[in-house]
């Protein structure tokens, strides 16, 4: 008599323990290349083919930074980077490569010439943790990857400083950066709204509970409706946005007048003063104007002139009615 056959089930779960034998083997080839300092945490982690190896430097309220050695493969004989971290962001001379084996050598900078010009820059971890509340030095705005590690889904917090208005930070729970999906959203914060504390790292429900404008949106794919620029830098975006108003010039062209909250509106004058004449792009097409000017109250007002061209002005007053979605018309 032949033994039964085993059921499905048991065949899949042999296999899958068979492969995760195989693939423990192939990973314990690997040996350990990273040293730490001894106040760190070595991590060794495993995804796929792939492999990365770095330190971890834990901070009060669950902030981790890497700090120290780091190297990555793509798979075992096909290195992706290695190089040294220096609290949170990547220093000095670093080796990276695609998953194809070509490989460049880049250097990165301790401190961005941008962050040079910022007399309130400090060479220091831009989030800290102390009396139970999470302070984030906006004006600072070290470019630095820091990780909040409470919770099933740690979040990851991308913090750039190298802009020339704004501390752009972008935060992505680890399930989006691993997998995809929505939650992951972008903050463009000018450096003078200055240090602050929040309850917790999501800065876009902390901001308005802080009586702040809201200054983060969600990942989208698709363009900013209004960017105001200076030169190709940008300065100020829809969200920005306390009013705006359509009406009509006597020449019979449309007119957008808006406001921006204040720390938006500082920004723009203070670059129109700096820099001259500024740009902007509605819906990715160029608008004149705007002029920069203060209203009877003393409020910084912008004023657009739409185009003479019938089809341009269309696409201009379709942009505005349908993608300016300012909280208010304005009043003056």
């Amino acid at each position: 008599m032949h033994a039964p056959l085993p059921r499905f089930s048991h065949m899949i779960a042999r296999l899958v323990a068979l492969m995760w034998i195989l693939t423990a083997a192939c990973f314990g080839e690997w040996t350990q290349t990273v040293r730490c300092a001894p106040d760190h945490v070595y991590q060794d982690l495993r995804r796929d083919a792939g492999r990365e190896e770095f330190c971890e430097l834990q901070l009060p309220g669950s902030l981790v930074v890497k700090d120290g050695q780091y190297r990555s493969w793509f798979s075992e004989g096909h290195p992706g980077s290695v190089g040294n971290y220096s609290r949170g962001r990547e220093v000095g001379s670093w080796k990276e490569c695609d998953r194809f084996d070509h490989c460049d050598t880049r250097d990165y900078e301790e401190v961005f010439p941008e962050e040079k010009k910022r007399a309130a820059f400090r060479p220091l971890v831009p989030v800290t943790y102390q009396d139970g509340k999470f302070g984030f030095d906006f004006a600072s705005c070290r470019s630095t990857w820091v990780t909040h590690t409470l919770g099933a889904d740690p979040i990851q917090l991308n913090i750039g400083g190298d802009s020339r208005y704004n501390c752009v930070i972008s935060i992505f729970p680890r399930s989006v950066m691993e997998h995809g999906g929505e939650g992951a959203y972008n903050c463009w914060i000018p450096y003078s709204v200055g240090v602050r504390k929040f309850d917790t790292v999501d800065l876009m429900n902390e901001f308005p509970k802080a009586g702040l404008p809201q200054f983060c949106r969600p990942q989208q794919t698709h363009p900013e409706p209004l960017m105001i620029r200076s030169g190709p830098e940008e300065i100020a975006f829809s969200l920005d946005l306390v009013c705006a108003t359509v009406s009509k010039l006597p020449d019979g062209r449309g007119s957008l007048r808006i406001e921006l909250n204040p720390f938006a509106r500082d920004l723009v004058r203070d670059a129109a003063k700096a820099d001259g004449p500024l740009n902007t792009l509605l819906c990715m097409d160029q608008i004149e104007g705007p002029q920069v000017a203060a209203d009877s109250a003393g409020k910084t007002i912008l004023t657009y002139q739409m185009s003479t061209d019938p089809a341009k002005a269309r696409r201009e007053q379709k942009c505005i009615r349908e993608k300016i979605r300012a909280p208010m018309p304005c009043s003056h």
